[in-house]
């Protein structure tokens, strides 16, 4: 019996776990007391993947030798000349590649590098990257120059003032939240803004509910409250964008923030007073603030707050390796070296003529304008993309080649299933969301005939007749690629490989003011549809629930979906907690039981997007931010009702 070190497989903290193995099967899970990040104290669902990791497993590639058959398990080399066949002569602009934040940097540097090799296209993304933070990095890159936040999460610990929006670190981020408390016992004081009291609103100095959707109306108003007043410090005179900054908060008066947002002035006033004063201020925030049609501009304006007090900002992310998903150029927008400009420069490095033509995101590919063929990479399209009713109709049209570790609702959609490991069962790296670069250790073999991605790739190369390009036999030797090409990955790759941690550059090149005007909520409740639908995460699962929903543990403390609606809505509705209802959208309908929950607001449901028989994302429209291809998950309008026999098979 041995315990092994490695990362945890969920959020974006990346915690250090130790595993224990005996006779090479996983069979518990302990914390890490010398972890710096987890600090001995990780979550349960960390603690509880164990339960998981040999459930529900592709165990052997998959074909589907025609749409309507059923899948048949195949050699690897009947599967690569599937795909070959398949795919051979297909045009950039009709293919797409998605890379994973569940799964390695180098696994991921070698996803991005064969589709723009192999099949000269930009159409590659990463799911968690565009679906949730795509907003906080673009606009942390043109506040502050820089791919990552620049601060950390023992930052916390000395802040005076934490003010945090859109989040929930309590449920989601109990890691951080720590270091919140610690803050809080040494005199700290809390402001919580959500649209929907949470877990971590409890621990708050001053809770407060706003009107869905209007972040960034009080966030320029307590912008144009200290500017008015003079209360920050004269050298942020200096910064880039400061007299714009003035102009355009200066509309954003008491009075209209108060009426936007819907709290009261006594309220305002108590969040400026504490802004006000506080020394060293701090901000955190989540996908409340990024998953808008106005989501980069809500970030601005945190940018905006904090640059003007001169304070810092964190953002954990979602899965394990989103932040390392991006750098590694797993994006239409970016190539591993930088900006689309740089391909020449690239070029020279892969020894390979590139294509400069512009990218497809992952909502463009699936869902606004489908490829033809898509290979997706340890994520879950069909459950959590939105307006799924049209997404699925998508992926039965396309050639779908997906990898992963887990059956799920999108291998019923593919055309060819690769197994590999989970990233507990290879090694190589991650980069937590603040920017860490932690080595990831094999626990355990990987399970029946998996692979990992790069080797996938490599052998997919060579099919092409492009494996002098893919001629790795390391993941050591991808790092010391990445280490080259990625200038924000000049760290000794030695050292990371010997079990060294090493930070990215998260050197700080300027400093920018980007004042952002509001331009509306994305819908309103109507006589039609009188609710608000917010989707949130659980505290005992996480994203489709691959892991979480086969953990018995977790099951116990929450085993299925719930409508959380207060109990005077649905005592006007006339339904009981414990019941059925339809819920409807725009876009579909769902079926789910109702729960009371006191601390919803009037008018508002709230549904969690973890569950398989609840698939909530049915209900969101396409609607997405412009500038990031992010979609909207967070004000959606619905209606509710309780007849079943015209309830519909949500499939």
């Amino acid at each position: 019996m041995v315990k092994i070190k490695s990362i945890c497989p969920h959020c974006g903290c990346g915690c250090y776990l130790l595993y224990e193995v005996e006779n090479g099967k996983l069979i518990k899970v302990y914390p890490d007391k010398s972890d710096p990040v987890s600090e001995g104290k990780p979550c349960i669902k960390g603690l509880t993947c164990y339960e998981a990791i040999y459930e529900g497993r592709i165990k052997q590639p998959m074909i589907r030798e025609k749409k309507n058959s059923e899948l048949r398990p195949v050699s690897w080399r009947e599967a690569i000349d599937f795909i070959y066949e398949k795919t051979k002569g297909i045009a950039p602009e009709e293919i797409f590649f998605n890379a994973s934040g569940k799964t390695t940097n180098e696994n991921n540097y070698i996803i991005q590098k064969f589709a723009r090799i192999v099949f000269k296209t930009n159409n590659v993304d990463n799911c968690c990257g565009r679906l949730c933070h795509l907003a906080t990095v673009l606009a942390v890159k043109q506040t502050y120059g820089t791919s990552i936040n620049p601060y950390y999460m023992n930052d916390l610990r000395e802040l005076d003032c934490i003010f945090l929006i859109g989040t929930n670190p309590r449920s989601n981020y109990p890691v951080a939240f720590n270091r919140i408390l610690d803050a809080k016992k040494k005199g700290a004081k809390i402001i919580s803004v959500q649209s929907v009291l949470n877990l971590t609103s409890e621990f708050a100095d001053l809770p407060v509910t706003i009107a869905h959707g209007t972040e960034l109306v009080l966030l320029n108003g307590i912008i144009n409250f200290l500017i008015k007043n003079k209360f920050y410090d004269k050298e942020v005179e200096s910064i880039h964008g400061f007299s714009e900054l003035c102009s355009t908060v200066e509309k954003y008066e008491p009075s209209l923030v108060c009426e936007t947002c819907e709290i009261d002035r006594k309220t305002f006033d108590e969040i400026t007073r504490m802004v006000k004063e506080s020394k060293n201020f701090g901000l955190m925030h989540g996908m409340g603030v990024t998953q808008h049609v106005n989501g980069i501009e809500n970030v601005f304006g945190l940018l905006n707050l904090v640059l003007l007090k001169k304070g810092k900002i964190l953002s954990l992310r979602g899965e394990v390796n989103v932040q390392g998903a991006g750098n590694m150029g797993c994006l239409p927008e970016f190539l591993p070296i930088g900006p689309m400009v740089l391909y020449k420069k690239l070029e020279e490095i892969w020894n390979y003529k590139l294509s400069y033509n512009k990218g497809r995101s992952i909502t463009e590919a699936l869902l606004i304008s489908p490829v033809k063929v898509a290979f997706i990479t340890e994520m879950n399209p069909a459950q959590s993309l939105p307006n799924l009713n049209q997404v699925h109709k998508n992926l039965r049209k396309m050639f779908l080649v997906y990898i992963n570790p887990f059956f799920n609702i999108t291998s019923t959609f593919a055309d060819v299933i690769l197994p590999c490991p989970t990233i507990i069962e290879e090694t190589g790296t991650i980069t937590n969301g603040e920017g860490r670069i932690r080595l990831v250790n094999k626990v355990i073999e990987p399970f029946g005939e998996s692979k990992s991605v790069w080797k996938i790739m490599k052998e997919l190369a060579v099919k092409y007749g492009h494996e002098k390009y893919f001629n790795y036999e390391s993941e050591r030797q991808i790092f010391n690629e990445i280490t080259q090409v990625i200038k924000d990955y000049e760290v000794d790759a030695d050292k990371v490989y010997s079990g060294e941690e090493a930070f990215m550059n998260k050197k700080i090149r300027f400093l920018r003011f980007n004042p952002s005007e509001f331009e509306g909520v994305e819908v309103v409740r109507s006589k039609e549809y009188p609710f608000i639908l917010v989707t949130a995460r659980s505290q005992f699962h996480f994203l489709t629930g691959d892991i979480t929903s086969r953990c018995p543990t977790l099951l116990k403390m929450e085993k299925e979906a719930h409508c959380l609606i207060n109990s005077k809505d649905a005592g006007e509705l006339g339904v009981k907690d414990g019941e059925f209802v339809i819920v409807e959208s725009s876009s579909g309908q769902i079926r789910v039981k109702l729960k009371i929950d006191n601390r919803i607001p009037d008018k508002t449901i709230v549904i969690p997007f973890h569950f398989r028989n609840v698939l909530v994302n049915k209900l969101m429209p396409t609607q997405f931010d412009e500038k990031t291809f992010t979609p909207n998950y967070k004000v959606v309008a619905v209606r509710i009702r309780k007849k079943e026999e015209d309830y519909f098979s949500i499939g």
